[in-house]
């Protein structure tokens, strides 16, 4: 075992003998700057060439990137159902009631109001007419509906309320006591509008003191031709009543008017104008 083991030892020994001379050889000194016999110059092409290929690393960022989702191809098909749906389509216009009403027929459009009797003053022919009047005689105004053909663009209303003094002996109506309101647009659509803002408890009146309505009683009786004592009479009744709503005065309505405004076939506005007369 000894033996091996000195044998390997002299082995390593005459190795490493034998490197130190190889390198002692080959030792040429230090280089000298400006010395042509230290400078090796290779002129072979193969021995010149670069062994390792340049590098060009690809360095992920470290903001994360969104990845834009594929866009689905729309066929033309697609694109006109999405306009079908998308786009507002007008209402139809809601066919005129059936059955009894007031019903004016004008060249541009037809006005009916439903279960209202009355009665028209002069021509019946409103296809050359821009208006109509009537005298109510029965239904009801308060509470129904206005209804038209055509094309409507908007309807407004006003009413003129007049004040009565009633009495046992008869009702005199004011006339200096009338009230005419301006002009409203009715909320409605679908070429049906509503009719309210009538009720008695709604309607305007004027505004007076108890020496303006003794003035309106003497006028009223004058106008009637009723004698002095039937005037007394109606003085007497009213009392102490100071305004034009109190007992025994009452407001009502005298008459209700609506102009609709619309636009016919060829593009021209037209304005019609509906009078309903309240007999007292």
């Amino acid at each position: 075992m000894n033996i091996r083991n000195n044998f390997g030892l002299l082995w390593i020994g005459a190795f490493c003998l034998f490197s130190c001379k190889d390198m002692a050889r080959k030792n040429h000194g230090p280089i000298r700057l400006g010395d042509t016999s230290t400078i090796v110059t290779e002129k072979d092409p193969q021995k010149l060439q670069d062994l390792v290929r340049d590098l060009n690393p690809v360095i992920p960022s470290a903001v994360p990137v969104d990845t834009p989702k594929p866009v689905a191809k729309q066929t033309p098909a697609d694109t006109a159902k999405k306009a079908t749906v998308t786009a507002a389509q007008p209402a139809a216009p809601a066919p005129l009631p059936s059955g009894p009403g007031l019903k004016a027929e004008f060249k541009e459009l037809t006005v009916v109001i439903p279960n209202l009797a009355a009665k028209l003053s002069g021509s019946g022919n409103l296809q050359k007419a821009n208006g109509a009047v009537y005298t109510w005689t029965s239904g009801n105004i308060v509470g129904n509906v206005l209804h038209t053909t055509g094309n409507v663009t908007k309807v407004a209303q006003r009413y003129q309320s007049i004040v009565i003094l009633k009495t046992k002996s008869g009702n005199l109506p004011l006339e200096e006591l009338s009230e005419t309101t301006p002009w409203q647009l009715v909320n409605g659509g679908n070429n049906a509008y509503p009719v309210s803002g009538l009720r008695d408890n709604e309607l305007k009146y004027a505004d007076t003191d108890a020496g303006d309505i003794k003035d309106a009683i003497s006028k009223s009786c004058r106008t009637r031709h009723l004698s002095s004592k039937k005037k007394q009479e109606f003085l007497s009744a009213l009392g102490n009543a100071r305004t034009a709503n109190q007992h025994p005065l009452f407001v009502t309505l005298r008459s209700v008017m609506w102009k609709i405004d619309g636009k016919d076939p060829s593009g021209k506005i037209f304005s019609k104008q509906i009078r309903i007369d309240i007999p007292l």
